[in-house]
């Protein structure tokens, strides 16, 4: 009966905010992402001569997360991979366009939309990345073919407010054929929820796994050095790190690369309404940048560019980790450390637990926004000391590698 409810609910809700975010999304997504909202997929959209596994991950950060997994299992198996996100859904398409993946909109909650996407992709298992909880389709899709909680953790916050909801969730929890989670605490926060302790196996969170392709860029030795990358900045920490590195005085270039696309005009405009009159100061977005730039004292570049941020960090003397200087959690600091780059974050990483690990051992650098100019210009003069920073923090990352080819071996039993 619970149920039931939910989903009449669900219904409704969506029924007001299905419109609206049609709307919302680019016109060249509208189609696409409508259909298969609806799940009107047909036999054709998919044909497969293997066995399919279906692969849940909500947005651009767990799709980066298991991107490892993704590239194995497609060895073996053709991936059908849904995100919500639309920048979740391009980041899948360019990191996955040679692999056998086909890649679409999360389907709506409801009965006939998670059935029929059973029916037309007819994959051989479900595996769901962190915490996406979704009753319809774990409950439906559980009686079919085994579910997997991958990679899972469940925050602070969460916890507090799924521990109201425990006699509803503790069905669906128990739907898991599996639940691989990052740690012990993650562990015990699914056991005090209700799911069943001989379902819960920790193996390591896959964010440590990651393979950053190396990118060549053609003017990656024209722009001033040393180059600050501030990387997935939200509102208004655009404003905040390009006020903080116009006021230091050292020749150095900043890339600004903002996490929602939609924004990219904002920031130019604030960028542009910063450096006006300031002649030594050159601004460029990615897509424009000549490779017979002017001679500035500084240069900040927007990178309206998706998908390239990792690889970006390569070219990289510093990075700043944005979503941290404002109350969002922060964004993933691990694809700079991967470049053994020295790493500066705010106050704010709550989505990110490990990196209280790399801060005990001195591996990064947490600060508030009031002296972060003071922390950037020590680093610009030092660069035995980011050598160190880097090296250190890359060293914790290899330790803690080793996640996806656990989660592969307790997958083999099943998919079979």
């Amino acid at each position: 009966m619970i149920f039931q409810l939910y989903t009449f609910l669900y219904y409704l809700v969506n029924g007001f905010f299905l419109p609206k975010e049609f709307f919302k999304r680019p016109s060249q997504l509208r189609k696409k992402w409508l259909k298969d909202k609806l799940a009107l997929f047909t036999k054709t959209d998919f044909i497969s001569q293997r066995k399919v596994v279906w692969i849940h991950a909500v947005s651009v950060g767990e799709v980066i997360a298991i991107s490892s997994l993704i590239k194995s299992l497609a060895k073996e198996y053709d991936i059908l991979l849904s995100t919500i996100t639309d920048t979740g859904n391009q980041v899948a398409s360019q990191r996955f366009k040679d692999l056998p993946v086909k890649i679409i909109y999360l389907p709506l909650d409801c009965p006939f939309a998670i059935k029929r996407t059973l029916r037309t992709f007819n994959p051989s298992a479900l595996l769901i990345a962190e915490t996406e909880i979704w009753p319809n389709l774990i409950l439906i899709s559980s009686k079919k073919i085994p579910v997997f909680l991958i990679n899972a953790r469940i925050s602070d916050k969460s916890f507090r407010r799924y521990k109201k909801i425990k006699f509803f969730l503790k069905p669906i929890l128990s739907s898991f054929s599996l639940i691989a989670v990052q740690d012990e605490k993650y562990k015990n926060r699914f056991k005090d929820l209700g799911a069943p302790e001989d379902k819960i196996v920790v193996t390591g969170n896959t964010k440590f796994d990651i393979e950053i392709p190396y990118i060549s860029f053609l003017w990656e030795n024209l722009v001033p050095r040393p180059i600050i990358v501030a990387g997935s900045t939200h509102f208004p920490e655009e404003k905040l790190i390009t006020e903080t590195f116009l006021k230091i005085p050292i020749p150095s270039s900043l890339f600004i690369v903002p996490r929602h696309p939609e924004r990219y005009k904002e920031v130019e405009r604030i960028i542009n309404s910063m450096i006006d009159e300031k002649n030594e100061i050159g601004f460029y977005k990615l897509s424009e940048l000549p490779l017979d730039m002017r001679s500035y004292f500084k240069i900040i570049i927007l990178v309206d560019r998706m998908g390239i941020l990792g690889s970006l960090y390569r070219i990289a003397d510093i990075a700043i980790i944005g979503g941290s200087f404002i109350p969002h959690g922060g964004q993933n600091p691990l694809e700079a450390i991967y470049w053994k780059k020295p790493v500066i974050f705010g106050p704010s990483m709550e989505n990110f637990p490990f990196i209280e690990e790399f801060l005990e051992r001195g591996a990064c650098l947490q600060t508030e926004k009031e002296e972060l100019k003071d922390l950037l210009e020590d680093l610009l003069k030092n660069p035995d000391k980011r050598i160190e920073l880097g090296e250190k923090a890359y060293q914790i990352l290899k330790q803690k590698t080793g996640a996806t080819e656990k989660i592969l071996n307790l997958l083999k039993s099943y998919l079979k």
